[in-house]
């Protein structure tokens, strides 16, 4: 162990673990919502996205889902994407009485987790960008959308009425060169920028009759943008849900490092081992998001595993500013990390 601080003395002044600020320190975060379940998403939007092979977010009213959306939802459910509630019918929040609100609330979430089984709606959008009743929607949700117009700090101001940027024609949003402002901006300040998208080339489709209209094309070149991008590691994109654990994770959490242990000397007593635990003090049946951290790699380690409660998780060593650093992924509360000198 006394190489593993000798290093961190020597290459680099900072703490021994980092904690991202988004996932795979990628510079700020992007998410796409779809909301009022239009058919034009499933059969335009959502294949596009499963081609580029970013998750996105669909806050759905549940009285306009036919059988043909659930059982899409439910495939995307299963890769990684994110189902939230729209309402049932596109309630308007603040012209309902607090019973009313409370019932369709009730209403949207059973049907969501009817329809599509192990899964838990627990993220809502605000039908016309309307909040409702706050504690009300605090006892059902963990974080709720609005539609304010502006990026978000990398810590949201308000889990509750969380700003997005309305796209279409209604919206600041309806141009490529508008999307890569929006995505430039949002890098520079290491924020988060979530597109509220609801139609999807509208009147293509005898039903497509929605709100704000979206061109395909203009939604394919913004995706194929943040995919040149990749490389360069700017923009995690990710479902809302998602990004809204990460950083209320993120900011709570707790890195202890045990430098002397002899349960990690028991695990493995003829290697080197680093033990430290994560946590975050939050809600584990909720917030079971991985948060990435590295730290320098030790002189003379080589060849390393690192493992959370008694499962390898995958790792990276990366080179950076003449320094290597071990980067992985790990959820907090679910265990002690060990890291282990394998030579």
């Amino acid at each position: 162990l006394t190489s593993f601080l000798m290093c961190l003395a020597s290459c680099a002044p900072q703490t021994e673990f980092e904690v991202a600020t988004w996932r795979g320190f990628k510079q700020c975060a992007v998410t796409f919502a779809f909301e009022d379940s239009y058919t034009n998403q499933f059969t335009k939007a959502l294949p596009m996205f499963y081609e580029y092979d970013y998750p996105c977010s669909f806050f759905v009213c549940t009285k306009w889902c036919n059988q043909k959306k659930w059982d899409a939802l439910r495939e995307a459910t299963a890769k990684g994407f994110e189902v939230g509630s729209h309402t049932v019918e596109h309630a308007v929040y603040d012209t309902l009485s607090y019973n009313e609100q409370r019932q369709d609330i009730l209403d949207a979430n059973a049907r969501i987790n009817v329809k599509i089984p192990m899964y838990r709606c627990n993220t809502l959008a605000y039908s016309n960008c309307v909040v409702g009743d706050t504690n009300l929607v605090k006892n059902h949700y963990f974080a709720a959308k609005g539609c304010a117009g502006y990026i978000e700090p990398k810590s949201p101001r308000d889990y509750y009425n969380i700003s997005s940027l309305i796209c279409g024609e209604a919206g600041a949003v309806n141009s490529f060169e508008q999307f890569k402002r929006s995505f430039e901006t949002t890098k520079t300040t290491g924020g988060w920028c979530i597109f509220t998208v609801n139609e999807i080339d509208h009147g293509t489709n005898p039903d497509s009759s929605g709100y704000s209209s979206l061109s395909s094309g203009i939604l394919r070149e913004s995706l194929q943008y943040l995919k040149d991008q990749e490389k360069s590691y700017s923009y995690w994109v990710a479902t809302f849900k998602d990004v809204a654990k990460y950083a209320k994770e993120r900011d709570h959490h707790k890195i202890e490092v045990i430098h002397k242990d002899s349960t990690a000397k028991a695990i493995n007593p003829d290697k080197i081992v680093v033990r430290l635990s994560l946590t975050d003090g939050l809600d584990s049946e909720i917030y079971d998001c991985p948060l990435t951290l590295r730290c320098l790699l030790p002189f003379g380690w080589h060849n390393i595993e690192v493992f959370q409660k008694e499962k390898v998780i995958n790792h990276i060593v990366k080179p950076i500013n003449g320094c290597k650093y071990i980067i992985f992924d790990a959820v907090p509360d679910k265990g002690d990390i060990y890291i282990i000198n394998l030579d």
